[in-house]
């Protein structure tokens, strides 16, 4: 099969299983928030942002490393095999490892309701010892990651609305949402282990330790940013705080996963052309996992800055109005998060620059930290302060990757090009043509469904009109779909 072709088949799963899991939460995330008493559901998320932070050293950066290194020897079955063995043995020791940990910290730092949800919690580090979900993305199986995904969101969603029926219903919630990922990670050991058998002879866990440290390091290096941020909102703040800024960061999170599967889909196959086609080929994918980002990022980014009223309305209600400018705020710096993941997964990491990740992410995170604090000192500290100073922070991260690729690494990436700013300049356009029709007071759902009608009908006409490569990219493969059916 024709790579491109396939690279367009694996980017249609992807984006299948993005829009099944904005489908999802964009269902039942209303009915959550409204349902469940605002007090619980914020100890939940104050509870789960803990967890997280267990959870980023349990998995020992297994999965990053995987993708990366299966996706060079996917042709070799010995070799990947003996991968995967060496991984899988590694990360349920250091899941077990951190199970105790976690267990031991929940009984001292906590009681009652907050207890029991950090230990329903357990059954997620537990389930994480069968995530072996590199393998598949490694190998590119994306067709089953999808159907798989599908099917147990499904059943995620019918139990949420059979059993979640009460205010109060905050642990049968926490224990379904765990369950649930068990399901997910348990399926895809089963699938994995149908392709690939284990081979325990001569294990080398000294070879695979160094290099899973450095990426553990790197990846949970995040944690100094919007991780971190909920954490101190939970301690310095209040717990409904979390939820606000959990709010803001999820929808706008939720709804990039669409663009991002460009991303997860371009890693194996950029590294497998930096190791085997040469520079200029990568750099040619490279520059059109960018382009192709940009196109759909950053409308949609602006799309929900300019209807972050309405969508926090018709999503949590009107008792979390104060999630209105954190949302805002989210949809700008998630651009910028966008620009710093192609550099660090697209260009870095391929590159063998963890190094250089660690280094600035460190310094970009601690200073994060320090600003943080200092917003606490202040007493300024809030989910919108926390939003967009960790917007800043993010903001320096990609500024200085991208200048140390084009002057140290020499890479010819091309971010501001004209097609890319094209892209920019009409998506913050939507801001004064929502103003115009936000002055007509047409009413809660005409403004927004017009607000939504004019912004994509121009963003598209305008392209149409310029004939993007991208968008024209798209509707010939539509087109030449129709035409084989």
């Amino acid at each position: 099969m024709n790579k491109k072709n396939t690279l367009f088949k694996n980017t249609i799963y992807k984006s299948m299983l993005s829009i099944v899991n904005i489908v999802v939460p964009i269902m039942i995330g209303p009915y959550i928030m409204r349902l469940l008493d605002v007090d619980l559901y914020g100890i939940y998320n104050r509870v789960f942002a803990d967890f997280q932070m267990f959870l980023a050293f349990a998995g020992f950066g297994v999965y990053t490393l995987g993708v990366r290194e299966i996706s060079k020897i996917r042709d070799d079955k010995k070799k990947v095999s003996k991968l995967f063995t060496n991984l899988f043995t590694i990360s349920m020791i250091s899941n077990l490892l951190v199970l105790i940990l976690y267990v031991i910290y929940s009984l001292i730092i906590s009681t009652g309701m907050a207890r029991t949800l950090y230990l329903v919690m357990t059954i997620q580090i537990f389930a994480n010892i069968f995530y072996v979900e590199f393998v598949n993305e490694a190998l590119e199986n994306y067709k089953f990651i999808t159907i798989k995904s599908i099917i147990v969101k499904i059943i995620y969603f019918l139990s949420i609305l059979l059993a979640v029926r009460n205010p109060n219903d905050i642990v049968i919630y926490a224990v379904i949402v765990s369950l649930t990922s068990f399901l997910n990670n348990i399926i895809s050991f089963i699938y994995a282990k149908s392709k690939i058998k284990f081979d325990f002879k001569n294990l080398e866990f000294k070879k695979y330790l160094k290099p899973l440290v450095a990426v553990l390091i790197i990846t949970n290096v995040d944690l100094l940013y919007g991780q971190l941020d909920r954490v101190m909102l939970g301690k310095y703040a209040n717990d409904v705080s979390v939820t606000i800024y959990y709010t803001a960061y999820y929808l706008v999170s939720t709804l990039a996963s669409i663009p991002y599967a460009i991303i997860n889909i371009s890693i194996p196959r950029l590294s497998y052309l930096l190791k085997n086609k040469g520079k200029e080929v990568y750099e040619e994918k490279l520059n059109n996992s960018i382009s192709s980002l940009l196109f759909i990022i950053v409308p949609m980014c602006l799309g929900v800055f300019v209807l972050a009223k309405e969508i926090i309305i018709l999503y949590a209600g009107e008792k979390y109005l104060a999630a209105i400018i954190p949302l805002m705020v989210a949809c700008i710096i998630r651009i910028f998060i966008s620009l710093e993941s192609v550099l660090n997964n697209l260009v870095m990491y391929p590159n063998n620059r963890e190094d250089r990740i660690l280094k600035i992410s460190l310094i970009c995170g601690t200073s994060n930290l320090m600003i943080n604090y200092l917003l606490v000192i202040f007493k300024i500290f809030s989910p919108t302060t926390a939003l967009a100073t960790t917007g800043l922070v993010e903001l320096i991260v990609f500024i200085t990757h991208y200048i140390y690729a084009k002057k140290k690494m020499n890479i010819n990436i091309q971010v501001f090009n004209k097609k890319n700013m094209t892209y920019i300049i009409l998506s913050f356009l939507f801001i004064p043509i929502s103003l115009l029709i936000r002055k007509l007071n047409l009413g809660f759902y005409i403004t927004m469904i017009l607000i939504m009608t004019v912004c994509i009908l121009f963003y598209f006409i305008v392209l149409y009109i310029k004939k993007d490569n991208n968008l024209i990219f798209i509707l010939d493969k539509f087109k030449g779909r129709k035409l084989k059916e």
